[in-house]
């Protein structure tokens, strides 16, 4: 009997993972084709065929189910940066900020969503499970502090953490003015003066070459 009911439950969470699996496939498959702020919990159940009501039994929001799909893309792009960060020789400041600008532009979602997480995806989440994702998203951070730790030894955990705080600043600050919609393209192109977006990547770049530069003169 005992058997029975272990069976039963590790088939339940089986099934209960594969749904869920089902319900980020779908929240993916129409960010990467719409904005965020269009989509709803019943677009993403209408890909699965899932009412309402059986996707409220896996998740609360639309919110909840973004800080786990941010989780994923940030899990894959910190293992790129690790296998492109750590070498045998360390890298200077400009080579460092070049290959981590480089790395993060092969992962345009984590990037997108990134943008979105402090002003709309965390404000509209459940407790629970922005408690559950800042838990593991420090868990990756630490990873990426051994990181820049390793190209600048003389540099301490919390200046590591200050490349790390100011980088992703930048995400969040250049993105959505290196990436426009098109209603923001077409008031430029009407208004009365002149102005061409920026770049993302090399903006980026140099950003994070003026953060490391700078970290490194204050300690003098």
């Amino acid at each position: 009997m005992t058997d029975e009911i272990t069976f039963k439950r590790a088939r339940n969470k089986e099934n209960r993972e594969i749904r869920f699996r089902q319900i980020k496939e779908a929240a993916v498959c129409l960010f990467d084709s719409m904005p965020y702020h269009a989509i709803s919990l019943s677009k993403i159940g209408d890909i699965i065929n899932f009412t309402r009501a059986n996707l409220y039994k896996y998740v609360t929001s639309k919110e909840d189910i973004y800080l786990y799909i941010l989780l994923d893309e940030t899990y894959e792009t910190a293992e790129e940066l690790n296998d492109n960060l750590i070498l045998d020789n360390l890298l200077d400041t400009r080579d460092f900020s070049s290959i981590w600008t480089k790395t993060i532009m092969k992962h345009p979602r984590f990037l997108k969503l990134f943008s979105l997480l402090y002003t709309m995806i965390e404000q509209n989440s459940e407790l629970e499970s922005l408690i559950e994702f800042k838990n593991r998203l420090f868990s990756i951070t630490a990873s990426i502090v051994r990181m820049v730790r390793h190209n600048f030894p003389e540099f301490t955990n919390t200046e590591a953490m200050k490349v790390i705080d100011y980088a992703t600043s930048l995400i969040i600050s250049r993105y959505p003015v290196c990436y426009p919609s098109k209603l923001q393209k077409e008031a430029v192109e009407k208004s009365e003066h002149s102005y061409e977006f920026p770049d993302f990547e090399e903006t980026y770049r140099e950003g994070l070459i003026f953060i490391i530069n700078g970290i490194k003169l204050a300690k003098f």
